[in-house]
């Protein structure tokens, strides 16, 4: 069953998975916030930078569904574990070789593991944390990937430019290694699969909503993180500390407003979850479409739609999470493999697209507008996935 209050193991269980979800995304953003260093030491293309990112992803979604039946298996524990030892094993090696092709080699294993780390971290907060405070806690959870985000964006530009990329692969898998032990001492070892529930509970039979509009909420917004940097730098003239510091910035107010966001959203109750999420994706939408227009307007415009349009896409994860839980309470892993198999199949597409397309037009001023247009997209999905009925944990 699920506890009632919020007490420490709760509360570990949430540091952690906050923790685990930031080094396990971070081979997928690194690449994009190196992209001016890599294409100067490796002497590649914005289209092979942005493979990178979608290999990782696309590793990722494709290994979901059987990371949500590996963690039902041997638990939220040796999940997140196994993911940031395999991200830090991973960061070192690409570091020690640095080439192009063993950072892509390396993109596989480690997008693959992430899946384990989402199912995983789902688990484990789930488990220990009451219905009521459900969104802030994998809100949270969440803010992980935007905090790391905020320190390898603003940190990584300088660390490569000062020293080398392979400097920052070696601070990341060492960072990842520390993860891993923390895991391993501080996780419960138990997991969601051992209430008998979780194992005959099939999903509802529209779930197939939320990975839909997974795959079209960060097909439409996974370059504000991949590629705004690349953008401010190249075709607005930015420097790279404050091209890094926008997205840095815009990261953190991300995470303070999605967890006073969890907050409200608690507070509303279950049923208001979707609606609230829906409003961000338009505002996150029309947000995107601002940042071309700074080509003609100037440098402020785009800062404006990074900032706004990250702070939104990361409100709606968090509360996408829950709201998630919200139908599939006792099948925790198993909703989380099917939604991040769309999600991660989204970011599979668009940064690869996204550099392809610009290097196709050799401008960034046609490729927002698309991803702004996917992005209105996912509102009509998630209303769709909003008409599951929510399953109240005394059911």
């Amino acid at each position: 069953m699920y506890k009632e209050t919020f007490d420490l193991a709760a509360f570990r269980a949430v540091v952690i998975s906050t923790l685990a979800m930031g080094v396990g995304a971070s081979m997928g953003f690194i690449p994009g916030f190196l992209a001016t260093t890599l294409q100067n030491d490796l002497g590649i293309k914005l289209g092979q930078i942005g493979l990178l990112v979608s290999v990782h992803f696309g590793a990722t979604g494709i290994g979901s569904i059987l990371g949500g039946r590996i963690c039902e298996r041997f638990g939220a524990r040796s999940a997140v574990a196994t993911d940031a030892a395999v991200v830090g094993v991973f960061s070192l090696l690409a570091a020690y070789f640095g080439s192009y092709w063993m950072l892509l080699l390396a993109a596989v294993p480690a997008g693959f593991s992430y899946s384990l780390a989402n199912a995983g971290t789902n688990v484990a907060v789930a488990k220990a944390v009451p219905e009521n405070r459900r969104t802030v806690s994998l809100s949270i959870k969440t803010s992980g990937v935007p905090i790391m985000a905020a320190i390898a964006s603003a940190m990584g530009p300088w660390v490569a430019s000062e020293w080398s990329w392979e400097t920052v692969m070696a601070l990341n898998g060492v960072v990842a290694l520390i993860v891993c032990l923390l895991a391993v001492l501080v996780l419960e070892s138990d997991r969601l699969g051992q209430d008998t529930r979780s194992s005959t509970q099939r999903l509802p039979n529209k779930f197939i909503w939320f990975p839909i509009g997974a795959f079209l909420l960060i097909a439409g917004t996974q370059p504000l993180f991949s590629w705004s940097v690349p953008y401010l730098e190249q075709s607005l003239d930015a420097a790279p500390a404050v091209a890094g510091g926008v997205v840095s910035i815009a990261s953190l107010l991300g995470v303070v407003v999605m967890i006073f966001n969890g907050f409200r959203t608690d507070l509303l109750g279950s049923e208001q979850r979707i609606n609230r999420m829906v409003k961000m994706l338009l505002l996150a939408s029309f947000s995107v479409l601002i940042v071309p227009s700074a080509l003609v307007v100037g440098l402020w415009a785009a800062v404006l739609g990074i900032v706004v349009g990250l702070i939104s896409q990361l409100v709606a994860i968090g509360v996408m999470h829950a709201a998630l839980v919200d139908r599939a309470p006792y099948a925790v892993a198993r909703a989380t493999g099917m939604t991040m198999t769309g999600y991660y199949l989204g970011a599979l597409f668009s940064p690869v697209g996204f550099g392809a397309l610009v290097d196709l037009t050799d401008t960034y001023a046609y490729v927002w507008v698309v991803m702004s247009a996917l992005l209105f997209l996912s509102v009509p999905a998630f209303l769709l996935a909003g008409r599951i009925p929510v399953i109240r944990q005394d059911d």
